[in-house]
């Protein structure tokens, strides 16, 4: 009998196959642009193959990563485990347990062969829930496992989930002709495959880590839990470098692989050691080490709810924004994650954490670049690790952590679902925004850093969280100043102001009054060229333009010249400025030049800004709105361009004959509305959300709108008076409701005392109230009153002359004051006597 076949005798025989699940992680080849600048990528194994990483690992079992939700690793048979680091166990093995999950990250708690002991140390009892996403959301706390409770007692890998790791393809598998068989070669490309454990209980590796068993298989082997001799038997994870069978290849991989232990941050698992041991065969074989601490992986618990239901977004957001700096501390340092997935992301007790730094990569590296087919950026063969590829993967492991992604072959397909197809996507557009930016096809549409998607995740789920519990959730932008002012507070209320001076006055928005009141982009203070420009910041825009051609001689005597980023920078100071100045072609102009190729290394959300408010300075509402639209593509957390696009949509409405207007009210509805669900600042959106509810008769929830202006506001006046008015307008006078007319009245009654415009609203609901019984109409009741008297043409009469004649005393022309007064005695109560 031969070695191999010896060994093979030894091991437990593989169950009957499961299916020819595809291999869903694939190796990209980015060859060396000398030998192949075409960037050649092609499907190697079906797993990450990777290391460990900083405070925890997650090890999914084979059977996991492909079928039910399977997008990535071809797995085991083995469903993921929960398990902690816990003293005063003893390691020992199991049966195959489905829907836990195996962990290892920080921790010094290790194994012991004694029950453990009271110390008599307090200890706090473990909170039920934790606040993750900036503190927004609610998690309930993950309980720890005993690492000892999840080795495998029959460590086989499934006939379905045996793939090259080479090139993807079925290996092992049972034929008409010849039994299944866990070693041998690839049939398609050469490659030999063992999928059998190298290690067993007892295996002592560098003369320092006791085996206890196998916790899972992965793309490069098994993956074993262990006891570190040396360091208070603690509790570690070893896990395979690369594929056996080659020397050379080992020692590599272990040389490239010892700078993943300098990577430190809270949420990256930590790496201990690369170690070798030797296999059967005494070829070399290299370890990673890493620490081991309970959790449960994202994508353990994505299997806790059925398709197609997926986890809240809410939820899946906060455990994102927990890895987001992660990802932000490696490429500070060169490095790319490259795996990003559900099953890479583990949830512990007190953090949430990257695991599995197996196929971390620096920046634009060659070679063999491991990710995972469905969340793997399609550019990455060609350009190789960088920040772009690594967004890709987050708003992919978010797709398929809220929704019910399609599959094809064992992966999830490239591409969103239609929102009309998914109510998570139709339900949530901004979330849908931020997932389409994410995953552009076109690297450099996608966000350009870590830590700006994170803003902008942290901007949408405040969206997200203001729409279902109905209480604000607003953030202070880094990227947009404060609205400027306020627009659309007055123009119904000054109506009212005709009474005393006379004077028509339009009810239109105007588009100047609009782009004086909106957000301006800001000047990133980190940014090489900020210090040039600090003459931007002076109010006046004539002396801002002299102050730019100040910085432009300065940059340009610089030693070294100017920074990269000044003309850019200098140009959208500029433009800005024109824009103040009411110069809208002299803006464009500029912004023409920008969008030189040789100017503008990369899209810039900002000349969007610029020439969606020339546009609106123009009167092009239609182009401003495109314009706006592109920066919320671009920004979707923010507030800022929905504002914008709300005021366009209304001024389309105002101004132009569309062929669908029931179009554009909608657009400035949804936009007010999510506006003024987040931040109740910004009364301009409560205002307009007002106007578009009442123009579709939804005249209660126009005034709900009205009353949510806080009474801190310098408009709360102006939002009760409005509310006023929208009620005496909701129907023809000889409609109105009784009620309506008494809950006017009431309003006035209560409007803060000394407001100017008291009387006139008194004499707006008098008068009324007297068209309204002239109509034809009477009180329900026979004694009502009105403003305290009784509800009779008489009194109504006699309160009408007061407040004209109250009026008069004020007007500033003498002329409208005998107009008053002619008034007054029109309509006074005739009397006999």
């Amino acid at each position: 009998m031969s070695e191999s076949s010896e060994r093979d005798s030894k091991r437990p025989a593989a169950p009957d196959p499961t299916g020819d699940a595809e291999p869903g992680t694939e190796l990209s080849h980015r060859p060396e642009p000398s030998r192949d600048p075409e960037g050649t990528e092609f499907t190697a194994r079906p797993d990450t193959g990777a290391g460990a990483p900083d405070t925890e690992y997650s090890y999914r079992a084979e059977s996991d990563r492909v079928g039910r939700h399977a997008a990535g690793t071809p797995p085991a048979d083995v469903d993921t485990v929960a398990v902690s680091a816990g003293a005063g166990t003893t390691a020992g093995p199991r049966s195959n347990p489905d829907g836990i999950e195996i962990t290892a990250a920080h921790g010094d708690s290790g194994p012991s062969t004694r029950p453990s002991q009271r110390t008599g140390r307090m200890t706090r009892p473990r909170p039920s829930v934790r606040r993750l996403g900036a503190g927004l959301v609610s998690i309930p706390a993950v309980d720890p496992v005993d690492p000892a409770a999840v080795v495998l007692k029959d460590p086989v890998v499934s006939e379905g989930r045996r793939f090259c790791w080479r090139c993807g393809k079925p290996v092992g598998r049972a034929t008409p002709t010849q039994p299944s068989r866990t070693v041998g070669s690839c049939e398609t490309c050469g490659a030999p495959y063992d999928f059998r454990p190298s290690l067993y209980p007892g295996d002592r590796v560098a003369g320092q880590y006791e085996i206890q068993g196998c916790l899972a298989h992965g793309g490069l082997g098994w993956i074993y839990l262990a006891i570190d001799r040396n360091v208070s038997d603690r509790w570690v994870v070893l896990k395979g470098l690369l594929h056996a069978g080659d020397a050379e290849a080992q020692a590599v991989a272990v040389a490239e692989r010892q700078f993943l232990a300098e990577v430190v941050h809270p949420s990256i698992v930590k790496i201990h050691n690369f170690v070798e041991h030797p296999d059967a065969e005494g070829n070399p074989i290299g370890y990673i080490v890493m620490e081991y601490v309970g959790g449960r992986s994202l994508r353990n618990m994505l299997d806790v709810h059925p398709k197609p239901e997926r986890m809240p977004v809410t939820e899946a957001i906060a455990y994102v924004l927990e890895v987001l700096p992660a990802l932000d501390y490696l490429h500070s340092v060169g490095l790319a994650y490259n795996d990003l997935k559900p099953d890479n992301v583990m949830v512990t007790e007190d953090r949430v954490e990257l695991i599995d730094l197996g196929a971390v990569a620096p920046f634009e590296s060659y070679g063999n670049l491991y990710g995972t087919r469905g969340f793997q950026a399609p550019e990455i063969a060609k350009t190789g690790p960088t920040v772009a590829s690594d967004i890709y993967t987050v708003g992919r492991t978010l797709a398929v952590l809220t929704i019910d992604m399609p599959m094809q072959q064992g992966a999830f397909c490239d591409g969103l679902p239609d929102p009309a197809d998914h109510p998570v996507l139709a339900q949530h557009e901004f979330f849908h925004r931020l997932l389409l930016r994410a995953t552009d096809p076109d690297p450099e549409r996608r966000f350009p850093s870590a830590r700006i998607f994170a803003n902008q995740l942290i901007g949408v789920l405040r969206e997200i969280l203001a729409t279902e519990t109905g209480v604000e959730h607003p953030q202070l932008s880094t990227l947009f100043s404060p609205p400027r002012t306020c627009f659309g507070t007055a123009e119904a209320v000054e109506q009212t102001d005709g009474l005393v001076d006379g004077l028509e006055r339009d009810t239109l928005l105007r588009a100047r009054d609009i782009v004086a009141a909106l957000q301006v982009p800001l000047i990133d203070p980190s940014d090489p060229s900020a210090a040039l420009l600090a003459g931007a910041a002076h109010p006046e825009p004539r002396h801002v333009l002299d102050e730019l051609r100040h910085s432009r001689q300065r940059a340009s005597a610089e030693p070294g010249g100017a920074p990269e980023t000044f003309e850019l920078e200098v140009t959208l100071a500029e433009t800005r400025a024109h824009l103040d100045l009411d110069e809208p072609a002299a803006a464009r102009m500029l912004l023409d030049r920008l969008t030189d190729t040789a100017r503008l290394p990369a899209p810039d959300w900002r000349i969007d800004w610029y020439l969606g408010v020339a546009g609106l300075l123009e009167l092009d509402y239609e182009r401003a709105f495109a314009r706006f639209d592109a920066v919320l593509q671009a920004l979707p957390g923010e507030i800022a361009p929905k504002l914008a696009l709300a005021a366009t949509a209304e001024l389309i409405l105002q101004h132009w004959v569309s062929p669908d207007p029931e179009q554009w009210r909608a657009y400035a509805e949804k936009y007010y509305a999510t506006v003024w669900r987040t931040d109740r600042g910004v009364v301009a959106a409560a205002f307009g959300l007002a106007r578009q509810l009442a123009a579709a008769g939804h005249i209660s929830a126009a005034v709900r709108a009205l009353d949510e202006v806080p009474p801190a506001s310098r408009y709360y006046a102006e939002a009760r008076m409005t509310a006023v008015l929208t009620l005496l307008a909701s129907a023809p006078v000889d409609e109105l409701d009784e009620s309506t007319l008494h809950i006017a009245a009431a309003r006035v009654q209560a409007l803060p005392a000394g407001e100017s415009r008291t009387g006139q609203l008194r004499v707006l609901v008098l008068g009324t109230a007297l068209g309204w019984l002239q109509s034809g109409r009477t009180p329900k009741a026979p004694h009502s009153k009105i403003f305290g008297a009784p509800f009779t043409e008489r009194e109504l009469r006699s309160g009408i002359e007061l407040g004209l004649r109250a009026l008069a005393r004020s007007a500033p022309a003498r002329t409208h004051r005998y107009a008053l007064v002619d008034l007054a005695n029109a309509v006074r109560a005739k009397s006999w006597i």
